[in-house]
């Protein structure tokens, strides 16, 4: 019983590190350029799509497809920078959430229009580890859950190294507290989101590749649920805080892993929704506050 209750707390562990990577990119762009990029989640599943394409043309050869997990994320996220730069420039939140709905909407139609007829795209079982696992129990654990649960803390690490230990970082966060101040010091604007969002762009791509290992078939809906659960998630930890979606999306994962297992019937969503609706009511800011 404590063996099982492991396996689904592990298990739930993975799913918060897939939230949480794209947890941070979303707040990780409020910071830099205070614009909520709700086309983001769907820039993960767009480079998966594209990898899977990849993967096709190169016979599965993983010495290509690999860094093109986070080449196309980085290349994908710098183009919407592009998009987003003027709404940040004049403070156009609204306008900014139109934009990344648009975003949104037109990767959709992208993936339904041009990768295997809009039907799931499957990834090959190489990228699991040729069968190689864990077993815990009753639940077996792949490679792909192995290489999430590190890989993911791997990225979480490099990123708050990236933001407190480096000139760039430090340059982020100055244009993160007052834009203007910043500025007048001499911190370049498009510099900064240039780099903020190649960042965002490097959880993207791991973010997919982790999505393939896990679930090894994604498809546009995929990216529906994604962005609701992560933008929501943002907003119950406090859109902008790194460190709160950090500590809910793991723990929302734990939630949904156990409810699943536990609870009978179809509860999980309820169950996930519920609890941010009652904090939400508690506290509209969100658990850890907003941070600009």
């Amino acid at each position: 019983m404590l063996n099982t209750l492991l396996a689904v707390v592990i298990s739930g562990i993975a799913t918060g590190v897939i939230y949480s990577l794209v947890v941070l990119g979303v707040n990780l762009i409020v910071l830099v350029r205070r614009v909520l990029h709700f086309g983001f989640p769907y820039i993960v599943i767009l480079s998966a799509f594209l990898d899977w394409q990849l993967l096709g043309w190169t016979h599965d050869n993983w010495f290509i497809c690999l860094p093109a997990f986070f080449i196309l994320g980085i290349v994908l996220t710098l183009i919407s920078e592009l998009m987003f730069r003027n709404l940040a420039r004049k403070g156009a939140f609204l306008e900014s959430m139109i934009m990344g709905q648009g975003i949104a909407i037109i990767v959709v139609a992208i993936g339904n229009h041009f990768f295997n007829h809009g039907l799931m795209v499957s990834f090959p079982h190489s990228i699991l580890g040729s069968g190689i696992g864990i077993k815990i129990g009753l639940i077996y654990f792949t490679l792909g859950n192995i290489y999430t649960l590190v890989g993911g803390i791997i990225f979480v690490v490099l990123l708050y190294l990236f933001l407190f230990r480096s000139m760039q970082g430090r340059a982020i966060r100055a244009m993160a507290q007052n834009r203007d101040v910043a500025t007048d010091l001499g911190i370049s604007f498009n510099r900064t989101g240039l780099i903020g969002f190649a960042f965002a762009g490097i959880l993207a791509g791991a973010t997919a590749l982790f999505l393939a290992m896990i679930l090894r078939a994604v498809d546009s809906a995929t990216g529906d649920a994604l962005a609701v659960r992560v933008l929501i998630l943002a907003m119950f930890a406090g859109m902008g805080n790194l460190t709160g979606g950090l500590i809910i999306s793991l723990g929302m994962g734990i939630v949904e892993a156990i409810s699943s297992a536990y609870i009978p019937g179809a509860w999980t969503e309820a169950i996930f929704f519920g609890i941010v609706m009652i904090v939400v009511l508690i506290k509209p800011a969100g658990i850890f506050g907003e941070r600009t």
